[in-house]
């Protein structure tokens, strides 16, 4: 079989210690409704203590079920015999939780017993009939109002067709400010424990076929007219012949406010710790910013330096870098003044900037000298760039009639270089440039010197 009672192959002996430890009682039997086996449970159930036959074997349960006692509904009414649930196992149904109202003949008291049967993939076919003794939770239902009037829990007894309040305890009254009376006046509709009519007549459905309802959150009118949140369980249960469902109320106001606060305080600490976020982030940006022209200062160049060399070392990969210097520079702040070199130099920035791609980086190495990195970029394509930016700065004027030339030296990684060799190689090319007479693009050799 493949059911929680193990694999078909398992021996008879071990499917019978299996279905020992089994609390319910446990009945299995042939097509012919002979018994098989019956557990310890089933045969304390039975009341078969002492008599002949191991576990019950050969005790003819059907007659005893059919012939012994009487099986109804809970509210009273006989089942057919076909309904029956050992009939209906034998028949090879499967089902779960039929609750019965069960009465041996010449006994006063009833039992509720809730049937369950299975089928055990054998040949022959077995049966395995599971009854589970609900008396004890029967009889305390029937004795729901000693539990009901003493439930500190906000309850309200409600028929279920009409919505009418039959009875309210204690707690209900203090949670609407209502009385016992003036409840019992009312329907849950007055109380609106639900938040529309047909949310009411789906959660009375509900009970009507027998499921609980557990901890739904609703709004609930008290005497003042506001809506006070609640948690809304119920379940079904019969009064007085009526249909009636028990709801009890959960008052979350003093939690949902609590919630609230919560949820307050951690949006102001969340905003706190954003705001210092964003001012370490703005403190972290001017730390490798240039203060005069908004490019990347020598610091920030040297942390993409960095992670550029990484970058190729690890996927073998290659980048370039400009070393520029504008020429003569010292003659525009001896002749212009220096406000007016400084907007040089904020416009020659915005022109590197307008020269870079999206994965470049410009920025200022210091005084009249920039720094362009070039990710993926070689030595050629990097002195095409350089000879681009000679030309445009050439060919401008800044602020108020400023001409400049600029001088570059270009240096591309390879496998070997460290930062400061890398720069090392550029800034003797910058300088070839400058001895060539200015305003030229000059490459670094291929070697490693100086790295």
């Amino acid at each position: 079989m493949h059911n929680e009672f193990g694999d078909s192959r398992i021996a008879p002996s071990q499917l019978h210690a299996v279905l020992e430890g089994v609390q319910d009682a446990l009945i299995v039997t042939d097509p012919s409704g002979t018994v098989v086996f019956m557990n310890t449970a089933a045969i304390r159930l039975y009341e078969l203590e002492g008599q002949e036959g191991t576990h019950g074997t050969g005790f003819d349960l059907m007659n005893h079920v059919l012939g012994e006692s009487e099986v109804s509904t809970l509210e009273g009414e006989p089942i057919d015999e076909e309904d029956h649930p050992l009939l209906r196992a034998l028949r090879g149904e499967e089902y779960a939780d039929v609750e019965l109202l069960v009465r041996r003949k010449g006994r006063e008291n009833a039992c509720v017993y809730v049937f369950s049967g299975k089928q055990l993939g054998t040949e022959p076919p077995l049966s395995v009939l599971t009854i589970r003794d609900e008396t004890p939770r029967w009889r305390a239902e029937r004795r729901y109002r000693v539990a009901f009037e003493v439930d500190p829990a906000p309850s309200v007894i409600a028929v279920l067709d009409s919505s009418h309040i039959v009875d309210a305890n204690e707690g209900m009254c203090e949670l609407t400010g209502l009385s016992r009376e003036t409840l019992q006046e009312r329907s849950l509709g007055d109380i609106k424990p639900l938040q529309r009519a047909d949310d009411l007549n789906d959660v009375v459905d509900r009970l009507r076929e027998g499921e609980r309802i557990h901890k739904v959150r609703r709004l609930l009118l008290n005497s003042d007219g506001a809506e006070v949140p609640v948690l809304l369980s119920a379940r079904s249960i019969e009064v007085e012949g009526q249909s009636c469902g028990i709801f009890t109320f959960i008052d979350m106001s003093e939690m949902e406010a609590a919630k609230r606060e919560q949820r307050e305080t951690r949006a102001e600490l969340n905003s706190t710790l954003k705001k210092h976020a964003d001012e370490k982030a703005a403190m972290d940006r001017l730390a490798i910013t240039d203060s005069l022209t908004g490019v990347a200062n020598r610091r920030g160049l040297n942390v993409r330096l960095s992670e550029e060399r990484a970058r190729a070392q690890r996927y073998d990969d290659t980048f370039s870098i400009l070393v520029l210097d504008l020429d003569r520079f010292k003659s525009v702040n001896d002749t212009f003044g220096h406000a007016a070199g400084d907007q040089v130099l904020r416009e020659v920035a915005r022109l590197l900037q307008d020269e870079c791609r999206e994965p470049d980086l410009a920025g200022r190495w210091g005084g009249e000298e920039f720094m362009m990195i070039l990710p993926q970029v070689d030595l050629q394509e990097a002195a095409e760039v350089a000879e681009r930016i000679r030309e445009r700065v050439k060919n401008t004027v800044f602020g108020d009639g400023v001409s400049v030339t600029i001088s570059i030296g270009v240096a591309s990684y390879g496998d070997g270089h460290t930062t400061g060799g890398l720069f090392a190689q550029a800034d003797r090319a910058l300088y070839a440039a400058k001895e060539g007479g200015r305003d030229r693009v000059e490459l670094a050799s291929s070697g490693h010197e100086g790295a």
